[in-house]
């Protein structure tokens, strides 16, 4: 019973791990959540657009929303979206970012 008990303990640690490594990143929530479907209402997005942006998304948040897999969320956004989509992108995503900083302290 003890066994048991302290391997779910150590399962339910090991998979919260990736919400905790080191800081989340841009449009990564403190609770690990990518919050990008309220950005992308604002994009104008094709279909096509939607769907590889949302497999970038899937991909990053996978890897527990770091900073490298948030590079390369964003390089996959800059090769899938017009140059004034991304730039907005990463505007909205920015003020994300400075909201959920306000937001932690």
């Amino acid at each position: 019973m003890i066994k048991t008990t302290l391997a779910l303990l150590a399962t339910a640690i090991l998979a919260s791990a990736p919400a905790f490594a080191g800081e989340m990143t841009c449009c990564a929530t403190k609770t690990g959540k990518m919050e990008c479907a309220k950005i992308y209402a604002k994009l104008n997005l094709t279909p096509e657009q939607k769907t590889k942006l949302d497999s970038a998304q899937e991909t990053c948040m996978k890897q527990g929303c770091t900073e490298e897999s948030m590079e390369k969320y964003f390089a996959s956004a800059k090769e899938t979206l017009s140059a004034d989509q991304y730039a907005q992108l990463k505007m909205e995503c920015g003020k994300m970012e400075k909201h959920a900083e306000g937001a932690g302290s």
